[in-house]
């Protein structure tokens, strides 16, 4: 289990607490069964990463991915898939502290491939990257954006109709239909082009770094009270 001090620790934390504090509100009434602490920790794995590197790279994480999905998933590179034969526990602790994932050796060395990758990166309910580089196919976004959103004009846009204020591409897509087909999942994207950082689940926006985004769920959630 996570320990109280890391999470005070890292809410005070300048270089990544204040984004910390914010996704933890976006968790609240979560329906979503992984621990709190472990889905701030993904977040804060990603942050890390963003500000590690002075260049914009996509990212994409499912967490709580589970072998019966395999179906879904493709490795059409397989020097991608780093973590294939070296799995890495995200929530590993050293002593008693939570060991910082930049220094583990097996990251420090490949953590500069890993942003160049393009599929998804798998992350099981134990916090183990179990697969890098993944394709995940079969998730037909406009199916799962008829189902969520009756109603509306799905031949338009999808960007728009999943909530997002500035058009996406591929990887959002698929991140947000992801959280949406693969139950119990928290899904995390990095955008290549712009930087913005999104958290999905249940087919829907939780957080977004993106302030307009952050502000209609933030209405939409007070409307629904």
């Amino acid at each position: 289990m996570f320990s109280q001090e890391w999470y005070q620790k890292i809410k005070k934390d300048r270089s990544v607490g204040n984004a910390i504090k914010k996704i933890e509100k976006s968790f609240i009434g979560s329906k979503i069964d992984l621990p709190l602490f472990y889905k701030l920790r993904i977040a804060e794995f990603v942050i890390r990463l963003k500000k590690r590197f002075h260049k914009k790279f996509g990212i994409f994480i499912i967490f709580g991915w589970r072998q019966k999905w395999k179906d879904f998933a493709d490795t059409p590179d397989i020097t991608q898939n780093i973590f294939k034969n070296h799995h890495v526990r995200v929530f590993e602790f050293h002593k008693k502290e939570l060991q910082d994932l930049s220094e583990d050796r097996f990251m420090s060395r490949h953590i500069a491939k890993l942003i160049k990758f393009d599929g998804a990166i798998l992350i099981d309910k134990h916090g183990v990257i179990v697969d890098s580089g993944v394709y995940i196919e079969g998730l037909r976004p406009k199916t799962i954006a008829e189902k969520l959103y009756p109603g509306h004009n799905h031949k338009s846009d999808l960007s728009a109709v999943f909530g997002f204020k500035t058009k996406v591409h591929a990887r959002h897509l698929s991140a947000i239909s992801a959280s949406y087909i693969f139950k119990n999942t928290a899904v995390y994207t990095l955008s290549e082009e712009t930087g913005d950082f999104h958290v999905f689940e249940r087919g829907k926006i939780v957080y977004s770094s993106v302030v307009r985004e952050r502000s209609a769920r933030t209405a939409s959630r007070l409307k629904r009270r």
